[in-house]
């Protein structure tokens, strides 16, 4: 396959602005948000490198931030066909847009029908689907899977992505979100695993087989701001996190992270000078966000002053989940704390 020439000069000037800017890159990019123990540190470096993907500005990445349809648009544009832009104007994506349409690359996903969702969140059957329409286009050979019960969710799949998802799965691009094999076709997906991904097509494109991990195997020690999708008053301290109440104005404290693909998360939460009620609000996966039982608020327990205990949340079903740690002593109505209260949370794992 003949290797295409990433896109320079006044268009990188012009749209440098966003957080595609498309300047090319000559020397290997760091970002303060991505250090070299993050699970897609060289993905996220490659891309970069390559004029693929920059940050959002500040010398910070935000790998844990969803990415738009039209985001995922860019980056294929980028790599396969600059050639084609061209001056389109109204938005900084309208030019990149243009040339996957002129590249044939949209059809079969909802942005191709519907261009109003080009700055929607990207889920996985539309990623699926925008990478094997690159591979058709690209004339790579693609291979299918032989077995779709390696798929866990295979009955759920839509006959229309049905063949995405059957190369992507088979070929290493895209695969399962857990041990089961499940796709979760609905499921979004972060900047760190776009970069992931797009490594891998990248990957499939030269003629191998994608080795790379979408997401880290088996149980991850977070220990890092960098590794939690944000938090409210959090530090971290004493190789975990401490709530610091110098840096809350007010509520309670709280801890985020992304669950996709995830079972369970344990931790440990350390009383100070006060009795710390522990709650975790879930947010379910694959449920829209009109509906009210989207998200839900559990309480865990009260760790007593001056003393640990640890817990182990379900997220099996959810796309995040939400730690919360607030002072047992001022309780509302509805059974939770929304007072402040300083605390530690130790040993906190994801698996």
């Amino acid at each position: 396959m003949e290797k295409k020439r990433f896109l320079a000069g006044s268009m990188s000037i012009a749209l440098a602005v966003t957080m595609f800017s498309t300047t090319a890159f000559a020397a290997s990019v760091k970002f303060t948000d991505v250090p070299d123990s993050h699970w897609a540190s060289s993905s996220i470096t490659e891309m970069a490198d390559k004029g693929i993907m920059s940050g959002i500005g500040n010398n910070l990445f935000a790998p844990s931030q969803q990415l738009s349809n039209a985001e995922f648009i860019t980056m294929l544009v980028r790599q396969f066909y600059s050639d084609k832009l061209g001056t389109e104007g109204g938005t900084w994506y309208a030019p990149f847009m243009a040339a996957a349409k002129s590249a044939n690359i949209l059809t079969g996903t909802n942005v191709g029908s519907n261009e109003n969702l080009a700055t929607s969140t990207i889920n996985r059957y539309d990623m699926a689907q925008l990478m094997y329409n690159v591979l058709k286009a690209e004339g790579i050979t693609t291979s299918s899977l032989s077995d779709t019960s390696k798929v866990a969710d295979w009955s759920s799949v839509p006959s229309t992505y049905q063949d995405a998802v059957s190369v992507c799965y088979n070929m290493g691009m895209l695969t399962g979100v857990d041990n089961k094999g499940t796709f979760n076709g609905t499921g979004v997906m972060d900047r760190a695993q776009a970069a992931v991904v797009m490594d891998r097509l990248l990957e499939v494109c030269s003629g191998g087989t994608s080795s790379i991990p979408e997401k880290p195997d088996g149980s991850t020690s977070i220990t890092k701001l960098d590794q939690i999708a944000g938090g409210h008053g959090v530090v971290e301290a004493d190789g975990g996190f401490f709530f610091d109440s110098s840096k809350v104005a007010m509520g309670c404290s709280s801890l985020s992270l992304k669950t996709v693909g995830y079972n369970s998360v344990a931790f440990t939460v350390k009383a100070v000078d006060a009795d710390v009620q522990v709650s975790v609000g879930h947010t379910r996966e694959g449920i829209s966000i009109a509906d009210p039982t989207r998200t839900y608020r559990e309480i865990l327990g009260v760790v007593p002053a001056g003393s640990s205990k640890s817990f182990t949340i379900d997220c099996s079903a959810d796309e995040g989940a939400v730690i919360f740690v607030a002072d047992n002593n001022h309780i509302n109505e509805y059974g939770f704390s929304d007072i402040f209260v300083e605390c530690y949370l130790l040993d906190l794992t994801i698996s």
